[in-house]
């Protein structure tokens, strides 16, 4: 059982339903469980249910964006830190430190759109 959905819920499930689907369905059906890294239950379930299927690109995407975005809030930091011993600041800290804002909130936009509703609904 996926730990994703252990997690959701210890309740031991009972109940077993059967579908039944075309030889394309099926392979389709595996391929997409396959490309999550999670059983075919898990997956039915989570669709079924309107839960959000994480696959493993899309965690290794999030993990990479949430990466990239701590690497820029230290680069800001480090902007602040040296704005205090140079001349001339006013005229190129800004526009630096409003651009790397920017791409920070684009990676956090992008982060959310991705994890949004798995993390909202597990």
């Amino acid at each position: 059982m996926n730990k994703q959905v252990r997690k959701v819920s210890d309740e031991k499930k009972f109940k077993r339903m059967e579908l039944r689907v075309t030889e394309s369905d099926f392979s389709t059906i595996n391929t997409l469980c396959a490309q999550a890294g999670i059983t075919r239950s898990s997956y039915i379930l989570q669709s079924v249910l309107d839960k959000k299927v994480l696959t493993n690109i899309d965690a290794q995407v999030i993990f990479q964006l949430r990466k990239i975005g701590n690497n820029l809030n230290q680069i800001t930091k480090q902007v602040h830190i040296i704005s205090k011993f140079v001349d001339k600041k006013e005229e190129t800290l800004p526009s630096i430190l409003q651009e790397l804002s920017s791409m920070n909130g684009q990676i956090e936009a992008i982060s959310n759109y991705i994890f949004k509703d798995h993390a909202g609904k597990n």
